[in-house]
């Protein structure tokens, strides 16, 4: 008795499972569309993607006017397009039980905008990933500039071999060990290139400019420069200084007015 019936229950089970199929594949072939929801994962309200055009441009693609099924819809074809957008990190899009079309593009991040020496600019994230400028959204990031080459009209990592030989990968190093100390990273507003590839500080709240040299010991020129500021804070010669060298061993020189 107990064999019949787990044969009845497996064939019941199997039954159900089978007609659960046939409903979900003729749901999929026979449902339309119901709506597009749109994402942008990003650090603040505004940023490199339009959301208005970006779900223009879902729709265009979906032409949901003549893709009126749900096995119409280019999903594959969709993600593609947007990737190709030059500030798109991922893109996530499937069409849900409600059939609704979820799409969630996660954009880039960046933390630093480097000028090379004819005046063009890129943006850096914290791994290195190069995106381009946008004249519609301007972030206000830490700056780099001065004698600074290499190719603005090349994207990927500042690891690639287009930037081997050029000076952004130095620059995206000091520029990242600036932001990764919690005193520099408030007080560091740009960081200028000479054409004796001395790297030179311009700060906020203070005109003294500091001179920091080379790439080498990054880390102990920035102790340096705070425990400078922290030790002259609120002395009156403070004002008396134009600019601090960090470039002597243990000690950092000033050059008065």
């Amino acid at each position: 008795m107990r064999k019949v019936f787990s044969i009845l229950l497996l064939i019941f089970t199997l039954t159900a499972f089978v007609g659960l199929s046939v409903y979900l594949v003729y749901d999929y072939f026979h449902n339309k569309l119901e709506n597009v929801t749109l994402t942008i994962t990003r650090n603040s309200e505004d940023g490199f993607l339009d959301y208005e055009k970006t779900h223009e441009t879902i729709m265009k693609i979906c032409d949901t006017a003549n893709n009126n099924k749900l096995f119409m819809i280019p999903v594959d074809s969709l993600v593609n397009r947007l990737k190709t957008d030059p500030w798109t990190l991922s893109v996530e899009a499937e069409i849900n039980l409600e059939s609704v079309l979820d799409v969630e593009i996660k954009e880039c991040e960046p933390i630093m905008r480097i000028y090379n020496n004819k005046g063009k600019s890129v943006y850096l994230d914290a791994d290195g990933n190069v995106f381009p400028t946008n004249n519609d959204y301007v972030m206000r990031l830490l700056v780099g500039n001065g004698d600074v080459n290499f190719p603005s009209d090349k994207l990927g990592n500042v690891n690639d071999e287009i930037y081997e030989k050029t000076d952004l990968p130095e620059m995206f190093l000091l520029m990242k060990e600036v932001l990764a100390d919690d005193y520099s990273r408030c007080c560091v507003r740009q960081i200028y290139k000479d054409k004796k590839k001395n790297y030179i500080f311009s700060l906020n709240n203070t005109n003294i400019i500091v001179i920091f040299g080379d790439v080498n010991n990054i880390k102990e020129k920035l102790t340096k420069m705070q425990d400078f500021f922290d030790k002259m804070q609120g002395n009156p010669e403070l004002d008396k200084y134009k600019e601090i060298n960090l470039n002597y061993r243990n000690q950092v020189v000033c050059t008065k007015k």
